[in-house]
């Protein structure tokens, strides 16, 4: 059973379980942790479960790779990985601790701690956002000065639905000159590959390679993360009471999904493989090793675990959804989140 992670982070306490300042779960129960060895204490429970927020993609690999290459076994856990229905409804499993722990984006748990919903997010496996304008390339939006004239496809109450207006405005680009189309997700897709509209909104790493491979060539990328509009994706939220009750659990859950992001990004081939045994019907091999291969692209940890919050990630989220109306009441970022659960060099 493993128990040891080696990391260096400048500023520090080496040797234990720290959050760098945050103080998001200074309320919650710490891990044990020896002082001398890094060895993180015995699992309060061996048995876990991982709500994903939609059924397999190529991002979700890596959840995957951690059952068929026994990380979670190497750390004293059986974690039942459980596909979803979207991050609203994860939430609310974890918050009602139908589920122990959750993928959302960072948007749903921002809302839910307003909210007083008992959930902390322990980590994020993109710390650049996703979310992007594709268009075609006879009809490029490479910039956002370039939709004007132009039209897009969205769907409906979807995130990006409700901060475009706020992108718009703070690009300086004359919102009468865009001709938003909200629909209903399967519409947005099929107005774009019918090329009814010029550009659509998605996530790179799951739309993308799945049209580029549709339409047969490029599509024109613009990625609202190059525009102060960073919402990150791929977020672990944990219910309070099961961390509360299970610190050194999910330690150890964050540990092996360290070790799985670096071996399924290190063995992509290998990864697809694993996809594609575990989903016949739902993976298209080629389509999920380019969605691996831009998370590569976006999941940038140097010198911290995979997961790694970035608390100037959390603020900028966080003002952005209060300049776009989704929450009213903001609180510091260290209210959102904790990096408490991951263990540093000793």
């Amino acid at each position: 059973m493993k128990r040891f992670i080696p990391y260096t982070v400048a500023g520090c306490f080496l040797g234990f379980l720290v959050g760098c300042g945050n103080e998001g779960g200074s309320s919650l129960a710490k891990p044990t942790v020896n002082a001398d060895t890094g060895e993180i204490g015995e699992p309060e429970v061996g048995d876990v479960t991982l709500r994903l927020n939609w059924r397999f993609k190529g991002e979700f690999a890596p959840f995957y790779v951690a059952q068929e290459k026994g990380f979670f076994e190497d750390y004293g856990l059986n974690v039942d990985v459980l596909e979803g229905n979207g991050s609203t409804s994860v939430m609310q499993t974890v918050a009602q601790g139908q589920d122990d722990l959750g993928i959302t984006s960072t948007v749903e748990p921002a809302q839910g701690v307003e909210e007083g919903m008992p959930i902390t997010m322990i980590a994020t496996y993109m710390n650049s956002s996703p979310i992007m304008i594709a268009s075609h390339p006879d009809t490029p939006v490479a910039t956002p000065a370039d939709l004007e004239g132009k039209s897009i496809a969205m769907a409906i109450a979807s995130t990006f639905t409700n901060i475009f207006p706020r992108f718009l405005d703070q690009e300086n680009v004359d919102a009468t000159q865009v001709e938003a189309v909200q629909v209903e997700a399967s519409a947005r897709n099929g107005l774009f590959l019918g090329k009814e509209v010029d550009a659509v909104a998605i996530f790179s790493t799951n739309e993308l390679p799945v049209f580029e491979q549709e339409l047969g060539y490029e599509l024109t990328p613009l990625y609202l993360s190059e525009y102060q509009f960073d919402l990150a994706g791929l977020t672990v939220i944990g219910n309070n009471q099961f961390l509360n009750d299970n610190p050194n659990t999910a330690a150890r859950f964050l540990a092996a999904m360290d070790e799985a992001f670096r071996y399924t990004l290190d063995h992509v081939d290998e990864a697809v493989a694993i996809s594609a045994e575990r989903f016949p019907d739902a993976v298209d091999e080629e389509v999920v090793r380019k969605q691996l291969l831009l998370l590569e692209e976006i999941a940038q940890f140097d010198s911290v675990p995979y997961g790694w919050i970035e608390e100037e990630n959390i603020a900028e989220t966080l003002t952005i959804l209060e300049g776009s109306g989704l929450i009213s009441d903001k609180q510091d970022a260290e209210a959102y989140f904790t990096n408490e659960f991951f263990q540093l060099d000793q």
